[in-house]
């Protein structure tokens, strides 16, 4: 799994704590798409990240691309962890659902 994280308007502390963070909840991903797609390159997760100066909210947008699927999760809350837990959630349902589909199929 290659992660491929685009920041935008984060401090330095934010950075640290989002990469951090963001390598803590995609661990609860990987077995998942390492048991189906072991080959490292196979999935791709796009990560981005934007503070919004304006309201003090951080955007967050994860797209993982997978060669027989493509998963979108976008959410804007107030502190960075609040907002990959609820992206991660999102991500990990979708996941779930697609490869229980494939599973029957």
């Amino acid at each position: 799994m290659r992660v491929m994280p685009v920041i935008k308007n984060l401090t330095e502390p934010e950075m640290e704590q989002f990469h951090s963070y963001l390598e803590a909840k995609l661990g609860r991903l990987a077995p998942v798409l390492e048991s189906h797609y072991p080959d490292e390159d196979a999935v791709k997760v796009d990560a981005r990240i934007r503070k919004h100066e304006r309201h003090s909210a951080f955007e967050l947008e994860l797209v993982i691309n997978m060669p027989h699927g493509k998963f979108i999760s976008k959410e804007t809350k107030h502190s960075i962890t609040e907002v990959l837990d609820l992206t991660t959630d999102r991500l990990e349902t979708q996941m779930n659902k697609h490869f229980k589909k494939l599973i029957r199929e």
